[in-house]
């Protein structure tokens, strides 16, 4: 119940730092931070070194020049139990929500078009008021046994507290991505991403944009890259000061060898490295690379076993492949370790 407690009141106050800041901001520490979270359960247990493999839907989230590789139709849906209550049961639902969604769609001679949505909220928030018992027009009297005007320790309230009311504090992003092969070996794409952030009475809105490269110089051989925030994404908050933060660009750079043995299945090793951000940190260091690594394998093209090291903690997963005649679907798992918690991911999509 601790623990519970402890992970509620730190997230509720990063929730709230837009929100209390009186000033406004070019560069907030955690301006929409959602966004780095990762999506799709394969490249969360990979350790999140995708920004080269990606292959699949998941692409306009990773790298959207990663889309060209996917079949004409394809799609992704994520469901997350962020920061679990330590109830003890399995799956159970954790404090945080997050889910993830999109559709991709291959236009012949005009290019690959997805649409995502990405959804961090924590719900039924409690937001107490209080009972004017004794009618003086006051909420939250207390007994003022000094007479300092205080409460202290052994000062019970008069006013009797009640829940006035549930709400949620929620992240939305929607990315609306293309992606068009420009050469034999190479492919670009980008994201146009539009965020909305709420808690309680108070929003903020922005958008953003994302640039991607993926080349295949060798066969099996990928090189990634991606500019995330290229412009700078601009989060600006409807509170009296009105006050915009600046979500600075990242670049996330990597390689990833894919492979076959014959008759036994396919497998993937990846490494990416990702540029860090000195506003991240209370020292003010930064300027570095965080690192990545993952690695997937295929047994039989059917079963896959997934581990990595996602630059905080290790990550691990595993995924089935069911085909129906030309469809192929994919159910896959991801476990990541975090100082607050474990999260669990799990995914579902399909191509066709």
């Amino acid at each position: 119940m601790i623990k519970f407690r402890l992970i509620y009141l730190y997230l509720l106050t990063v929730s709230l730092i837009p929100v209390t800041t009186c000033i406004a901001a070019d560069e907030g520490a955690h301006a929409a931070e959602f966004l780095s979270h990762g999506v799709g359960a394969r490249a969360l247990g990979m350790g999140s070194a995708f920004v080269a493999i990606a292959d699949d839907a998941t692409a306009t989230y990773w790298n959207p020049a990663g889309l060209t590789k996917v079949k004409k139709h394809s799609f992704s849906a994520m469901y997350s139990d962020t920061f679990s209550t330590g109830d003890g049961s399995w799956l159970s639902r954790g404090l945080v929500t997050y889910n993830f969604i999109n559709y991709v769609y291959q236009i012949e001679d005009i290019g690959s078009l997805g649409l995502s949505w990405i959804r961090l909220g924590i719900d039924d928030i409690p937001r107490t008021t209080f009972i004017d018992i004794n009618n003086n027009g006051i909420l939250g009297d207390f007994q003022d046994k000094n007479g300092n005007g205080i409460k202290e320790e052994g000062e019970p309230y008069i006013d009797k507290p009640e829940v006035a009311e549930y709400f949620s504090n929620t992240d939305n992003a929607l990315l609306i991505s293309y992606a068009r092969q420009v050469h034999p070996m190479a492919a670009v794409g980008g994201n146009l991403k539009l965020l909305n952030q709420s808690i309680f009475e108070n929003s903020g809105n922005g958008f953003g944009i994302d640039i991607g490269l993926i080349a295949e110089p060798y066969k099996g051989v990928r090189i990634g890259a991606m500019l995330l925030d290229a412009t700078g994404t601009q989060i600006r908050w409807d509170t009296p000061d009105k006050p915009t933060f600046t979500r600075t660009r990242r670049l996330r750079f990597g390689t990833g060898y894919q492979f076959t043995v014959p008759r036994l299945g396919k497998g993937a090793i990846s490494a990416d490295f990702e540029t860090d951000q000195a506003d991240l940190k209370t020292d003010g260091s930064g300027g570095g690379l965080v690192l990545r690594v993952g690695a997937e394998y295929w047994l039989f093209n059917t079963l896959a076993l997934r581990g990595g090291w996602n630059g905080h903690g290790l990550s691990a997963g595993a995924g089935l492949r069911l085909r129906i005649n030309a469809m192929s679907f994919f159910v896959n798992y991801a476990f990541n370790t975090h100082t607050l918690g474990g999260s669990q991911r799990i995914s579902v999509s399909g191509q066709f």
